[in-house]
């Protein structure tokens, strides 16, 4: 479903989420990189994202998850390993066997998780009861968008995919989070 283009940017997290459970690709902040977001358990919407990076089908996206009751809706994991993910300071994802989820997302039966502790997937998380992918907002193998506003310049035509766009300043980080590989002993520091 195509939103009106008054509506491209807005802040509204109720907005945002009706955007998302229809189907909708959305830009907004994450706690390091602006991302494109949708909903994690639809392949439809999925697809959109590969299409709006140029993305080559089969590599996973990173999925931002409201807490540790949804993670465990959607990954396999042991108290060991949430201590780790609890215990994380700064924002990390986390690698980890998958379930219910959509082989667009996962890669070898893992998926890469992150919880928010701050920003706006906290605000919409309100209202979406789903998991968010939050892949950078760029294309494939480019630099990452650091002001959405110009998110027609970067995406070209695959720009009319993209529903809503959170504009919340230019954006002067270039980290992204760390990722950590849960799923072998010991641990590994992926990113």
């Amino acid at each position: 479903m195509m939103f009106a283009i008054k509506n491209a940017f807005n802040k509204d997290p109720k907005f945002l989420s009706q955007v998302l459970n229809a189907g909708g690709v959305i830009i907004c902040p994450t706690e390091t990189l602006y991302g494109l977001g949708c909903d994690a358990t639809n392949p439809q919407a999925l697809l959109k994202v590969y299409q709006v990076k140029g993305r080559q089908l089969g590599k996973s996206f990173p999925v931002l998850i409201r807490d540790m009751n949804m993670l465990s809706e959607y990954a396999i994991f042991n108290q060991d390993q949430k201590r780790a993910i609890t215990s994380a300071k700064s924002p990390t994802t986390f690698i980890l066997k998958s379930k219910n989820l959509s082989p667009l997302v996962t890669q070898k039966h893992t998926a890469a998780f992150r919880i928010p502790k701050t920003g706006w997937a906290k605000k919409i998380f309100k209202h979406f009861d789903k998991p968010l992918v939050a892949t950078s907002a760029n294309l494939s193998k480019q630099e990452p968008l650091p002001d959405p506003r110009i998110y027609k310049e970067s995406f070209g035509k695959n720009s009319d995919l993209i529903d809503a766009v959170v504009f919340t300043g230019v954006n002067r980080k270039r980290k992204p989070s760390a990722i950590i590989d849960l799923t072998k002993r010991p641990y590994k520091i992926v990113r």
